[in-house]
């Protein structure tokens, strides 16, 4: 009895969890956690024993390597919640205030180094949020 409830604790805390909280987590826990895929497609890499799997929810994209989820893109078309509140069109000053003010500027957006992931986000003209992606180390 003691374990069916520690399971079903476990399984109550990946239920309300955030994407960069579910980075790491295996194919079948994100099955678990967001329903069957609407798409599942390959990416293809160098080596064909790096290739990912995509699974598409919506317009968002979860890439598998290895059996593990290690990376989410939210495209601009995405109209849910992607992060504690946080939208597509959300404005920078709602990112900055999740994740702070130091970040590092690259062609692609804006970096943030978290503890175990990184978040690149894609700014708009007007200061709003067009994509972002959750990135951890993928699992060799």
């Amino acid at each position: 009895m003691a374990l069916l409830k520690f399971s079903f604790l476990i399984l109550l805390a990946f239920a309300f969890a955030g994407v960069a909280e579910e980075l790491g987590s295996t194919h079948v826990e994100l099955i678990q956690r967001r329903g069957i895929p609407n798409a599942i497609f390959p990416v293809r890499q160098e080596k064909a024993d790096l290739d990912d799997i995509v699974f598409v929810y919506e317009d968002s994209y979860y890439y598998i390597y290895n059996n593990r989820f290690y990376r989410a893109f939210f495209s601009k078309h995405y109209a849910s919640e992607i992060y504690q509140g946080l939208k597509i069109g959300s404005l920078k000053s709602e990112l900055t205030a999740l994740w702070g003010d130091k970040y590092a500027l690259e062609k692609d957006g804006l970096v943030w180094q978290r503890s175990g992931h990184i978040i690149v986000a894609k700014i708009s003209a007007e200061n709003r949020l067009e994509s972002i992606w959750f990135i951890k180390e993928a699992a060799q």
